[in-house]
């Protein structure tokens, strides 16, 4: 007896196109009925009835999990595309390649170290002296967000114009300015409030070395390895976990003699300038080691007019799109969950935990994720691998509007950490699609896709901080960025996860 898939196979084209048509349709009537459903679930949770989240949560779990399944029946002419045989591709340079790797991940852990900095000071410093409200707290922590959005286009041009070794360099001693000038700002609680709020977005610069980086990395690198080594060079997200741990600790600590400033009083003395002053040695020294240890590209120099003909290309949009999701949640995390948890779970039994302690184990499980979904997406595919992320996103961030009373620190804190491993798988899978679909013009596609995807770092901790100042809890804003994640899956399975999609990957 035949089966359904056989069956399908000597189907008449008429009845498979049929098929087709009525599929879709019970697709599209499965997405209508999931936002009916969270929409309804969000307006009775706001009004005060949070008896119906957990079978609204479950509801939407099963109407997502049957939409998946049907894409399984879609007619095998829709879902197959012929294989094409893989071409070996030559490393000739491969001692050298790994070194600039190894070099630009340290350079790119300092510059992230150093654009997160703010989301540790906003939590210390109240404490030491200064008087600042909490929306001035949140815009501290989103100004650098912003800056370092817009500068990853013309940072990531920069490397087809001027050469990887000098581009690297170049960015890296720009990290000099920010760190001096917000040093010279904490050293005082008088400092007027503008001057720390240009402080903090200067620190934009940092962020935008991630662009440079990335097109540095690969130029060196053939395709098929291109997924590993832009992972492994995105573990430079440690460095935001490297600033929330290191900053509490200088902070009491009499390191730069007058430089520090005054001191708040206290049971423990507070060198807020400490937090700005300690990254310029390791300035100097990863300047250094970009310039005497890696090379220029040898590659014809691109003007920067040619490189931005990347605009025109429809996965430009389409990318930063995913990415405005993946990477924008894991800059969210690491500069809005700190305050978050400081003013969510205040009244926690117990005792309010602190934030410096757990928001950067989020950070990390996100960066550490970020290779593994480089690797995977080598092996498996890169947009199977990131509709698994984005998948995972969508049910955390729906989730985590039931955990957000003062004893559900615990299932709020794992929600969290599960939403960042994803947030970092997506990220390193993300990057893998750029090489497939324009290998030609990578560095230019990095530096638009990473500047619309930090941009997407920029706008919910000033929705959150919106959310609690007008519901007294950020669920709104949890639940519209799974909303969102939803929209993004539908993007990602449309231009490189269909098995007749010419860019599948």
């Amino acid at each position: 007896m035949s089966t359904f898939r056989d069956a399908q196979n000597r189907a008449h084209p008429n009845k498979t196109n049929t098929l087709m048509l009525v599929i879709l349709a019970l697709l599209i009537g499965v997405v209508s009925l999931q936002i009916w459903l969270l929409t309804a679930t969000l307006n009775a949770s706001l009004s005060g009835d949070r008896a119906i989240v957990w079978p609204a949560f479950y509801g939407s779990l099963l109407l997502f999990v049957s939409g998946g399944a049907l894409l399984r029946y879609l007619p095998d002419p829709l879902r197959q595309a012929p294989p094409s045989p893989a071409k070996p591709e030559p490393f000739p340079q491969a001692a050298l390649a790994w070194r600039t790797l190894a070099i630009s991940f340290v350079s790119l852990t300092l510059a992230f170290a150093v654009w997160f900095m703010w989301s540790a000071i906003a939590t210390k410093i109240n404490d030491a002296g200064f008087r600042l409200t909490k929306e001035q707290l949140f815009w501290l922590t989103a100004s650098p967000v912003l800056l370092g959005s817009l500068l990853r286009v013309p940072f990531g041009l920069l490397v087809s114009r001027f050469g990887s070794r000098r581009s690297n360099t170049f960015v890296t001693l720009l990290l000099l300015l920010p760190c001096m000038l917000a040093g010279w700002a904490l050293r005082t609680p008088a400092t007027p409030y503008w001057v720390l709020l240009l402080s903090a977005a200067l620190t934009g610069l940092a962020g935008a070395n991630f662009a440079t980086s990335m097109g540095a990395v690969t130029l060196w690198f053939p395709k098929k390895l291109q997924g590993t080594a832009l992972g492994l060079n995105g573990l430079g997200n440690l460095g935001v976990t490297v600033a929330q741990f290191t900053i509490p600790v200088v902070l009491p600590l009499a390191l730069f003699g007058m430089l520090a400033g005054s001191v708040a009083p206290g049971a423990r003395p507070i060198h807020l300038a400490n937090a700005a002053w300690v990254w310029l040695p390791v300035i100097l020294a990863c300047a250094a080691a970009l310039w005497f240890g890696t090379q220029d590209y040898p590659a014809q120099p691109k003007t920067l007019a040619s490189q931005l003909r990347v605009c025109r290309d429809k996965h430009t949009w389409a990318i930063s799109y995913l990415y405005f999701l993946t990477f924008g949640a894991f800059v969210a995390m690491g500069a809005s969950l700190p305050l978050i948890i400081k003013e969510v779970f205040v009244n926690a039994p117990g005792g309010a935990p602190n934030p410096l302690t757990f928001s950067p184990l989020a950070v990390l499980i996100a960066t550490l994720m970020r290779p593994v979904g480089g690797v995977v997406a080598d092996k498996l595919g890169a947009g199977r691998v990131t509709a698994l992320a984005i998948a995972v996103m969508a049910l955390a961030g729906f989730s985590l509007s039931h955990f957000l009373q003062p004893h559900q620190f615990t299932g709020f804190f794992v929600t969290i950490m599960i939403l960042c491993a994803a947030a970092g798988l997506g990220n390193g899978s993300c990057f893998k699609i750029i090489p497939s679909v324009n290998a030609a013009e990578a560095g230019p596609m990095m530096g638009i896709v990473s500047c619309l995807g930090a941009l997407g770092g920029f706008f919910p901790p000033l929705i959150l901080a919106w959310c609690i100042g007008k519901f007294g809890s950020p669920a709104l804003a949890y639940t519209g960025m799974a909303v969102f994640a939803l929209t993004c899956f539908s993007v990602n399975w449309w231009f490189y996860w269909r098995n007749e999609s010419p860019s599948r990957c």
